[in-house]
């Protein structure tokens, strides 16, 4: 960053001076403070315009125009003068260390009702023809134009400077100039040159090219939309199975809860009545079969087996009598035989005799067979035991099929009993209608959804290949202008990083801004609790102040002279912004609205650190006293403006050095 000194400053046939008029300005030391004393209308006010003017000509005057610069120079210039107007800067240059002493002489000559100016450039006694040229672009390096008047300022005007409505746009513009943002709305404003020339080149191939941007932006656009659709679709699918499958969940639990309420009774109730009817007839069946089963009359002795032993014995001896008396009735004719035999061989008598004795043998035999037994007509005792084991077999199935047939009943009745009434169901089939619809919907919706994904791939494919081929187009047929358009899109999109860069650049620097001033304006302020913070809005760059309780205070509430040295204070931030001690301080009546305390303040506080060279032009009572007590140890010389009131001219004349030993 370059350093700029002043060392002196020559001022000829302008306002007070009529003869030229030369003020030293070299500081050594640590002692940085000119001082100028005048009495009014000696020319304070013209020394500070003759520097400003003299390195920056017009610019050096905001706001003005240049008939209006030129109406001031006219006004400045002294009509009783021979030659020219002239103001004669002698500077040294610091640059990356090597120093460079260069006069720069701006001189005004009358053309008629003209004022023509002109600028001369001296380096080591040679004027520079190339540097003369130059010379704007050069100081305006070292310090924009702008804000001269940030550093060569009038004092008593300064307080215009706290005004909240213009303190915002010197504060951006300051900070704009002071971060180098110039150069950055300068890329901005080449590039946007460029893409201008570069759309005013291209205008007559332009409309068939852009058709074919256009339409590879188009498939670009269906690409992107479908993609976000097909990708918000696949979530919506994910969300959609769950859905599916809590409603599921929730049907089956509720459908195993209905079963165990009767709905699974309810459902095969038809099943379980005709169960019931077939079980009824199934057992009656069964007993009409045990009946006929009981009815078999051989039955009964099987609970009987003392009686039916006696059965036994009886038929064994009917059977032994029966036989006996056919064996006697066999006997009987076989005696009859034998004796009608006998009687034709032996006597009579013998045939008697033996007649007698056959017949006592028979009746011997006959009397052994008792004559009292009962006769049995029925079966034998064998066959009776395979009807009874026949009819104990048939028992015992019937009995079986009856507690069968029992049992079934039994259990369909109980299915009976656990049928729920209709008006009991009822509620039961409501819900779980409910539950199905839910379930039934959520598929649906998942059905749809899978629908929908499946038309989405298909599509995203075609306009894929649509796209390609667009893309491909523009590229083949339109390489060149291709390539242009992409650098013109980058063109644009560093337009917008420089934007954004630069309002976060502001935005930062309003924080460091907001903590300066603050230091600064306590430190001059008497009254230190009167403020606790300056802020600067990182946006607006809005100026509000809070006072020591944290509420808004108004800048109208502030005295002139506390106004003065917030101005004082913005500046002094802004200044220590540039780094300090870059450029010299040119301060015109600074004191004269403030009370000792304050001025002394700003002695101390401003004018010994604020820069490597400050000018104070002061009246002869405004650095006087205390304050000029106070200035003393920072001053490095001391002038003062002497106006003849008879000649009608001011000269410059040093005060005693040895006063500042």
């Amino acid at each position: 960053m370059a350093k700029l000194t002043i060392l002196s400053i020559s001022v000829e046939n302008l306002g007070p001076f009529k003869e030229r008029q030369t003020l030293e300005l070299r500081v050594t030391g640590r002692r940085p403070v000119i001082l100028v004393k005048a009495l009014n209308g000696s020319g304070k006010t013209t020394l500070l315009t003759a520097l400003q003017v003299g390195l920056y000509g017009h610019k050096a005057i905001s706001g003005m125009k240049r008939t209006e610069y030129e109406q001031l120079m006219l006004g400045m210039q002294r009509k009783d003068a021979v030659g020219n107007s002239s103001v004669e800067v002698l500077v040294l240059v610091e640059i990356g260390g090597a120093p460079r002493t260069l006069t720069v002489r701006r001189e005004w000559r009358r053309k008629g009702s003209d004022l023509i100016e002109s600028l001369s450039i001296f380096e080591d006694g040679s004027k520079d023809l190339i540097f003369s040229d130059t010379w704007d672009e050069f100081i305006g390096s070292i310090l924009p134009a702008e804000l001269v008047q940030l550093f060569l300022f009038d004092g008593e005007k300064i307080e215009a400077l706290a005004n909240p409505e213009r303190l915002p746009d010197l504060l951006r513009r300051a900070t704009e100039v002071f971060l180098g943002i110039g150069g950055i709305e300068a890329l901005g404003g080449d590039l946007k040159a460029l893409e201008r020339r570069s759309m005013l080149k291209n205008k007559d191939s332009s409309a068939e090219f852009e058709s074919a941007r256009a339409n590879v932006a188009s498939w670009e656009d269906q690409e992107q939309s479908l993609a976000n659709e097909l990708g918000n679709s696949i979530q919506a699918q994910a969300s959609a199975k769950n859905v599916v499958e809590q409603a599921q969940r929730a049907l089956s639990k509720y459908t195993a809860e209905a079963q165990r309420r009767g709905l699974a009774a309810y459902e095969q109730a038809a099943s379980i009545r005709h169960t019931v009817v077939v079980s009824q007839k199934e057992s009656e069946a069964a007993r009409s079969a045990l009946a006929e089963v009981l009815s078999d009359p051989v039955l009964p002795m099987v609970w009987l087996p003392s009686l039916w032993q006696r059965y036994i014995e009886s038929w064994e001896a009917d059977q032994h009598s029966r036989h006996s008396k056919l064996l006697a009735q066999e006997f009987k004719k076989r005696d009859q035989r034998l004796v009608a035999a006998m009687a034709q061989k032996l006597p009579k008598n013998a045939t008697d005799a033996f007649r007698q004795a056959l017949a006592e043998d028979l009746q011997q035999f006959s009397s052994k067979r008792p004559s009292n037994q009962p006769t049995l007509q029925d079966a034998p005792p064998k066959e009776a035991e395979r009807q009874m084991e026949d009819g104990k077999k048939r028992l015992r199935q019937a009995l079986d099929r009856l507690a069968a047939t029992r049992e079934d009943l039994d259990r369909a009745e109980q299915q009976i009993g656990q049928i729920p009434a209709e008006e009991q169901i009822a509620t039961i089939l409501k819900s779980l209608q409910e539950r199905t619809k839910e379930a039934t919907a959520a598929e649906a919706q998942l059905a749809a959804i899978t629908t929908r994904i499946e038309e989405l791939q298909t599509n995203l494919i075609h306009v894929r290949a649509r796209l390609g081929g667009a893309q491909e187009r523009l590229t083949t047929e339109f390489r060149d202008r291709s390539l242009e358009a992409k650098g013109l899109e980058a063109s644009i999109r560093a337009r917008k990083a420089l934007l954004l860069f630069k309002d976060k650049l502001l935005a930062s620097k309003a924080q460091w801004l907001s903590e300066m001033i603050t230091n600064e304006f306590r430190n001059l302020l008497r009254k230190r609790n009167l403020v606790s913070k300056v802020l600067v809005d990182p946006v607006s760059y809005q100026v509000s102040i809070e006072d020591g309780k944290g509420q808004e205070l108004s800048m109208d509430r502030l005295s002139a002279g506390e106004r003065q040295l917030l101005a004082i204070s913005v500046l002094s931030a802004l200044i220590k912004e540039r780094k300090g001690g870059r450029f010299p301080v040119v301060v015109d009546t600074p004191l004269a609205r403030l009370d000792q305390e304050h001025r002394s303040s700003l002695i101390k506080r401003f004018f010994a650190t604020v820069s490597h060279q400050v000018v104070v032009l002061s009246t002869d009572q405004e650095v006087d006293g205390i304050a000029y007590d106070t200035l003393k140890p920072y001053t490095n010389s001391e002038y003062s403006l002497d106006y003849d009131d008879g000649v009608g001219s001011t000269t410059i004349n040093k005060t005693t050095a040895e006063n500042f030993a």
